[in-house]
């Protein structure tokens, strides 16, 4: 609805309550102000009691101002910031009450407000009405608390004029002791152990805050140079008590309560070590420098050892690798590892160390077996091994798991296969006067006496071979078990499958072989009729007939 209308809405209005008949006189007194809602200003909180003159002056309805400033400043001059925080009264004040704002300090000034704050009257701030340019840090307001504070004494001990590093906004109280204090100690040292119950004067004397130092030393110079056991100063130890102490042991004394220091990551103590007071190691209070190796505390223990012999024995002094820390006793259980040197199994299992480290002799002991064993080697007569050429590596038919010394593991099969009648035979069959090396694996090396003297057949008038395994098999168990395969013209079946002399008919000579002992000149003469190059011959029958069929 425009300015006009609503001029004319509520001149129709009067016109009508004018024309209205004497009756409604009465009601005219008291009117309903509802109609104003539909004009161009809505009736709300106070307005709606305050008598229609106080806006509409001397009678005046036409352009009587519809914004706040107008009525209030032009008019009634009602602000006492006299416009100094603006004329959109409405951004604070609501019609229900003048007093009763809805100022929010944090968007409209750009600075919120903490609890006490909000709190305060505006001009505990804003001095003389001043709003412009009112600084917002803390100092601007506080600078007389800040330098009237004794405890502790802000000016002397150099705290920064910046008091929202140690108190904040929202605290009820400023001082500490209340609610408030933001300041925290963690950020700069942590205050852990008996520092948590430690006075503040305690660490900052005569009120010194600045520059206090936040090492130990700085302010247990005195402990560490009077402590006596042990003598920090003497032994060398560092300065940064860290390194043994806690920040949150209830005591600085490592008995029942503090300790730190870690002996491990230094020496570990472990078996007999973690038994010992710290003067069997570190004595007259010698704690630089104190030897880390075993042979720095142990090398008289060492050299005195006769059980065996050490030194003699040019044994490492590297302790340690025979000798364990873990171990409840020098002596007991020793650490040396026999087996990464040489393995004790079978009868070296059993044998006292002497027994190989003859005089005490450790160093360059031989780990070979001929190393120890040559006489044996040499003494050896069944057989006898230095004859027979045996190699001087026992362990190609010796083994060390084996319980004595004759029994061996020798594997007569990767040089000949013992089988058949060789499995029963004894060594000497084969290897006569002791002779091993150049002993002949093939059957004819062994066997060609018994070759030459056979006579059923006679093999060398025969022409056969003297690959005997052609015949004979070295699982036979029987010489005379040879089968003889007839390749050159097969007999296995048929008129053929005759007893040898049958067709050798001159004795013990195979090479010799007749056809017409059993195929006559007359059968012959007439199965071969018209063929030409016929001859009746026991060579050209073979000739023509190696398979022995008619084709």
């Amino acid at each position: 609805m425009t300015p006009t209308s609503s001029l004319l809405a509520l001149l129709f209005a009067l016109a009508g309550l004018l024309a209205a008949p004497r009756q409604a006189a009465a009601q005219f007194e008291t009117p309903s102000r509802a109609f104003h809602n539909s004009t161009a200003f809505r009736l709300e909180g106070r307005h709606q009691t305050v008598p229609c003159t106080s806006c509409h002056i001397n009678g005046q309805y036409a352009g009587t101002p519809t914004t706040c400033v107008q009525c209030h400043w032009i008019r009634r001059k009602d602000d006492r910031f006299q416009t100094k925080l603006g004329s959109e009264c409405q951004n604070c004040h609501r019609p229900v009450s003048w007093t009763a704002t809805s100022f929010n300090h944090a968007p409209m000034a750009g600075q919120p407000l903490g609890a006490s704050h909000r709190r305060l009257a505006c001009e505990s701030c804003h001095k003389s009405g001043q709003f412009a340019g009112v600084a917002a840090d803390c100092q601007s307001c506080h600078r007389k608390d800040f330098d009237a504070t004794q405890s502790p004494n802000h000016a002397a001990a150099g705290f920064p004029t910046t008091c929202d590093a140690c108190h904040r906004p929202n605290d009820s109280t400023w001082q500490s002791g209340g609610g408030g204090g933001g300041f925290s100690h963690a950020a700069v040292f942590p205050l852990v152990g008996r520092h948590a119950v430690a006075t503040c004067v305690a660490c900052h004397r005569s009120n010194v805050y600045r520059g206090t130092g936040r090492d130990c030393v700085a302010c247990h110079q005195t402990q560490y140079t009077g402590t006596r056991n042990p003598n920090h100063a003497a032994a060398g130890f560092p300065l940064t008590c860290e390194s043994c102490h806690r920040a949150t042991d209830a005591s600085w004394g490592g008995a029942g309560a503090g300790g730190g220091f870690n002996h491990n990551a230094v020496f570990a103590l472990v078996g007999t070590h973690a038994t010992q007071a710290c003067t069997a190691c570190h004595r007259n209070n010698v704690y630089r420098g104190t030897a880390r190796d075993c042979a720095g505390c142990h090398l008289p223990k060492y050299n005195a050892t006769t059980s065996p012999n050490h030194a003699s024995a040019g044994f490492s002094t590297n302790c340690e690798s025979c000798h364990r820390p873990t171990d409840a006793s020098w002596g007991s259980g020793s650490g040396f590892n026999h087996n990464a040197v040489f393995a004790l199994v079978g009868t070296h299992a059993t044998q006292a160390c002497t027994a190989c480290h003859r005089n005490n002799v450790f160093r360059g002991t031989a780990r070979d077996c001929v190393g120890c064993h040559l006489p044996r080697y040499n003494a050896t007569t069944a057989p006898n091994h230095a004859a027979a050429g045996f190699p001087t590596t026992c362990d190609s038919c010796h083994r060390a798991t084996d319980a004595r010394w004759t029994g061996v593991s020798f594997n007569h099969a990767q040089f000949f296969a013992l089988q058949g009648v060789h499995a029963t035979q004894t060594c000497v069959a084969c290897h006569r006067n002791n002779v091993y090396r150049g002993t002949s694996r093939v059957c004819a090396g062994c066997h060609l006496p018994r070759y030459n003297s056979t006579t059923s057949p006679n093999h060398p008038a025969a022409g056969f071979p003297t690959t005997c395994e052609s015949c004979h098999r070295v699982t036979d168990t029987s010489w005379n078990q040879g089968r003889f395969t007839h390749t050159q013209f097969p007999i296995t079946s048929g008129r053929h499958a005759v007893p040898c002399a049958q067709c050798h008919t001159t004795p013990n000579n195979y090479r010799v072989f007749s056809c017409t002992t059993c195929h006559t000149r007359g059968e012959t003469d007439n199965e071969h009729r018209g063929r030409s190059g016929y001859v009746y011959e026991s060579n050209a029958c073979y000739a023509c007939h190696p398979n022995g069929r008619g084709d």
